[in-house]
């Protein structure tokens, strides 16, 4: 049967009384224990402190007595005889603080004493008869031992004790006979000053320095601080001669605090009524707790009925869902597909989304929770995640939870699983800009690209070329082996068409059998040789199933800016001049203008021509003598190239050299005219010539060559010709573009001992914090500027600051294309060291240099 509600209040004010009456009793036993301890550490205290001092004491009366020795060694170093003694006495006093008086007392009666001031009614007193010290005087005389006699009235006046240590001197028979004493008198206070009594009473501690007199048996008082008796004292004994002393110690206000009590006293009332109130209050709680019980009961069930609902709802949504706070900690996570989740649910709680996704992904999810955290809400944000069943998109949905103003906001985030959204809308954005066939770019986006490479074309001031390209008879193959052929077909030229250009230049397939190529930076040199390797490409069979099919294709060609400034003029230009290659014959290229047709023409047949020009010996080398200013003798020769074709002609190296450069022809040519310039200077030396420099100009090409300098050395080696008579002639353009490149090979060629010299300078742009770094010894100035000098102002100052900078630098100068006496008397009074022109002489053949060598070693 359940307590009723009177019954259970009367249980519960009978449990709060008997708390506080066991609470009293336990505070009660634990105020005495406390007072008890407490009390115990006090006289633990007053104990440590009576001990320091006593042991203070006992030290300074001991060492006081000590002189008593020190006066008996001199008494029996002089054999009773004492000389001096109130000297020595004198000197030894400052060392014995406390002392009053130090004395001789031969057969007991006081003969000496020090300081004499004070103690003269000591002289003559008779230590053994005076019935108040006889006592300690005959002991020490009989037993030989030092005593203390007192406290007591000293014949001096005032109280103290005396310290005697009698004397035994050997007699003319060797037997020890009484002399007297050497004594020391003490006085009080003075001598208990080294115990520093008084200290204890600034400390709160009354004090007693008592002895028991061995006679009577009384209490004889030596120092007190005050005349009341001490409280329970705690004692400490001092061992002297004359028995023991003890030093009592109490504190003043005594042992006790009643206050301190009476503050237990109430802190324990309170601590009772505490502990009775909260027994108290427990049963008031266990009566709540009861009534809630049922209620808990009551709401457990819907609790679970509703989680039951919610797990219901959960398992329903596809996508994951998160718990996430401000920071994008996770606080919960669930997905019924464990694929989509980066790290599996129960490793994601505590963890921080940065920690947990790509950089990118996370940077939209904490955007995504900033948005909801301002709006309440965010919905649309997208982000890719790399799982392990392969990049999965994701669109999200945030909404912030209530919560009260001082807690951290918490979210609740939706990502919804949109991969297949995104692979339609990449497929139609796909479809959008390629051809579905061929996969290259359809009119949209070669629209889009050729514009943004015509914009950067305009930009910088470069070219561009626009090709058409269309095959020859395709409809034959469509007609005859069907449409499916003809697509493979399709495929497969798209592919080597994309083979042929570079990465930066756009294939693109309009319909049918037609594409359009744009080319961004390339004239029309480069437009030639990428029409004819793509006709080369096409030409090779194509194996389709069991077809072997050769196709040929016509290509029109359009150039910016000759040709037009916008995409639809050059595809129109370009379209024209395809059809102009249809009926020329197919298989090959027109350009929309006849000027970059013949041009393109011409470049072909100089390219082809030139491959074969070494090996038929089409390639000759002329010198052109360079004259020193100093004394007119020839110290050096510039090495030109000649072409002389059967059915070309002469070819001017100004139209042939950039067509080796773009053929790759000119390493070969340059590794030619380096071995048989300095082949022909070993040529000349054997015949008796005069050792000159010859010079041998390098093209970009040449000199970016990695086996450049390796190359030289070989072939100086190979002549055994020492490599300062070789000088390598650079022009100021290729050394400025890369300066820093051509820092490091001219560095490399001056260690090898090979001389370097900077060509056409002035008409390019130096930097002369780097000319003052290359390793040159010469600077050639242009002709262009040679020509003028005598009428031209301008030409005059530019040649004058160039020789001036070169001379500061410490460089040589050589001017080119000297052919009047007024241009050499204006290089040689500006300080030029050498120069070279027709003045002088024409580029000679070998044979030719070689006699005007001769002529002039026969002027000098």
């Amino acid at each position: 049967m359940a307590p009723t509600y009177r019954q259970y209040r009367l249980r519960q004010w009978s449990v709060g009384v008997g708390v506080f009456l066991l609470s009293g009793v336990i505070a009660a036993v634990l105020i005495w224990n406390s007072e008890e301890q407490d009390l115990t550490e006090a006289r633990a205290r007053a104990a440590d402190l009576a001990s320091d001092h006593a042991q203070t004491l006992q030290r300074g009366i001991e060492r006081a007595l000590s002189a008593t020795y020190a006066m008996a060694a001199l008494v029996r170093q002089g054999h009773g005889n004492i000389v001096g003694f109130e000297a020595v006495a004198t000197e030894m006093l400052p060392f014995y603080p406390g002392i009053a008086a130090l004395g001789l007392a031969p057969d007991g009666i006081i003969r000496n004493v020090v300081p004499l001031a004070g103690n003269e009614k000591s002289l003559g007193f008779d230590q053994l008869r005076d019935i108040t010290q006889n006592r300690e005087a005959i002991k020490a005389r009989d037993t030989g031992e030092l005593t203390l006699a007192g406290p007591f009235e000293l014949a001096q006046g005032g109280l103290g004790v005396v310290g005697r240590l009698p004397i035994f001197l050997d007699d003319a028979q060797g037997r020890a006979v009484f002399w007297g004493f050497t004594y020391v008198t003490l006085r009080f206070p003075e001598a208990l000053a080294y115990a520093r009594l008084p200290v204890l009473t600034e400390r709160g501690y009354a004090y007693e320095l008592w002895r028991t007199v061995p006679d009577t048996g009384a209490r004889q008082v030596i120092e007190a601080s005050a005349n009341s008796t001490l409280d329970s004292p705690v004692e400490r004994r001092l061992k002297l001669p004359n028995g023991e002393w003890t030093l009592s110690v109490a504190p003043i206000q005594g042992w006790g605090d009643s206050s301190r009590v009476w503050v237990k006293a109430v802190f324990g009332f309170l601590i009772s009524l505490l502990m009775a109130y909260l027994a108290w209050l427990l049963h008031e709680m266990r009566m709540r707790d009861a009534r809630l019980e049922v209620q808990v009961n009551e709401r457990t069930a819907e609790i679970l009925a509703a989680q039951r609902h919610l797990e219901a709802t959960m398992g329903a949504i596809p996508d994951p869902l998160f718990e996430l706070g401000l920071d994008g900690r996770y606080y919960s996570a669930h997905s019924p597909r464990a694929e989509l989740l980066a790290q599996p649910a129960q490793d994601l709680v505590g963890k921080i989304i940065t920690e947990v996704l790509p950089p990118d992904a996370s940077k939209v999810v904490l955007s995504a929770l900033q948005e909801a955290n301002e709006k309440t809400w965010s919905i649309g944000k997208q982000f890719a995640l790399p799982l392990a069943i392969g990049t999965h998109w994701f669109e999200l949905s945030v909404s912030r939870k209530s919560a009260a103003s001082v807690e951290d906001p918490r979210f609740l985030v939706l990502c919804r699983d949109i991969t297949q959204n995104k692979h339609a809308e990449e497929k139609i954005q796909w479809m959008a800009h390629f051809d579905s066939l061929t996969g290259l770019p359809n009119r949209v986006l070669l629209t889009d690209r050729a514009n943004l490479a015509l914009s950067a074309a305009q930009r910088n001031g470069t070219s561009l070329t626009l090709m058409f390209l269309d095959l020859d008879h395709f409809k034959n193959v469509n007609d005859s082996l069907g449409h499916r052929v003809g697509d493979e077909l399709l495929v497969a030229l798209a592919g080597r068409l994309k083979t042929v250009v570079r990465d930066q230049d756009t294939v693109s397939r309009l319909g049918g059998d037609e594409f359009i190529l744009v080319l961004p930076d390339t004239d029309a040199v480069g437009a030639a040789h990428v029409a004819d390797k793509l006709l080369h490409s096409a030409l090779v069979p194509f194996e389709l199933e069991q077809h072997e099919l050769t196709v040929t294709p016509s290509i029109g060609i359009a150039m910016f800016p000759t040709d037009g400034a916008d995409f639809d003029t050059l595809s129109r230009c370009a379209d024209a001049a395809m059809y102009r290659a249809k009926q020329d014959g197919r298989n090959n290229y027109r350009f929309f203008t006849a000027e970059m047709q013949e041009r393109s023409d011409r470049t072909l047949t100089l390219e082809n021509a030139l491959r074969r020009a070494l090996e038929r010996d089409q390639l000759q080398l002329h010198y052109q003598p360079q004259i020193s200013l100093a004394d007119g003798s020839v110290i050096g020769a510039e090495t030109l190239l000649r072409w002389n074709h059967p059915e070309l002609g002469s070819v001017s190296p100004a139209e042939f050299i950039p067509v080796a450069e773009t053929s790759g022809l000119i390493l070969p040519i340059g590794e030619w005219v380096l071995r048989t310039a300095v082949q022909q200077l070993k040529v000349w030396m054997a015949a008796g010539m005069v050792p000159i420099t010859v010079s041998v100009n390098l093209s970009s090409v040449q000199f970016r060559h990695a086996d450049l300098p390796e190359l030289v050395t070989t072939i100086l080696d190979e002549a055994r010709l020492p490599p300062n008579l070789l000088e390598l002639e650079l022009t100021e353009g290729v050394a400025m573009t890369d300066p820093l490149g051509a820092i490091a090979v001219m560095n490399n060629l001056h260690e090898r001992g090979i001389r370097m010299s900077i060509d056409d300078f002035g008409t390019g742009y130096s930097s002369l914090s780097y000319l003052k770094k290359f390793q040159v010894y010469k600077i050639k100035i242009d002709q262009s500027f040679v020509r003028d000098i005598t009428i031209d102002p301008d030409d005059k100052a530019i040649v004058g600051a160039i020789i001036s900078m070169a001379t500061s630098l410490g460089m040589q100068t050589i001017a080119e294309g000297v052919e009047t006496e007024g241009q050499l008397e204006f290089l040689r009074a500006k300080g030029c060291t050498e120069v070279q022109g027709y003045y002088f002489s024409r580029p000679l053949p070998p044979a030719q240099f070689e006699d005007y060598m001769q002529r002039k070693s026969l002027e000098i």
